[in-house]
């Protein structure tokens, strides 16, 4: 019982990766050429390299709204 248990799941597992195929190595693993530069990097290299940038932008707006929430209530 076991040994047919096994053959279905290994036909069933052959099924699944025949309808609906994934590939591991992912859009994150190519490699992107810095125009300016000229040096390569890895596509998740520069996604995390976004990623800082933006949580930089997110402190430096959130900042700023502190600093207009002062000036405001320094004007009433």
């Amino acid at each position: 019982m076991k040994s047919v248990r096994i053959l279905l799941w290994k036909i069933a597992s052959y099924l699944e990766q025949w309808l609906y195929p994934y590939d591991d190595s992912g859009d994150y693993y190519y490699e992107v050429k810095n125009d300016e530069t000229g040096e390569k990097y890895m596509m998740i290299e520069w996604i995390k390299s976004f990623d800082e940038r933006i949580s930089r932008l997110q402190d430096e707006m959130i900042w700023v709204k502190g600093e207009l929430r002062k000036t405001t209530e320094n004007d009433l």
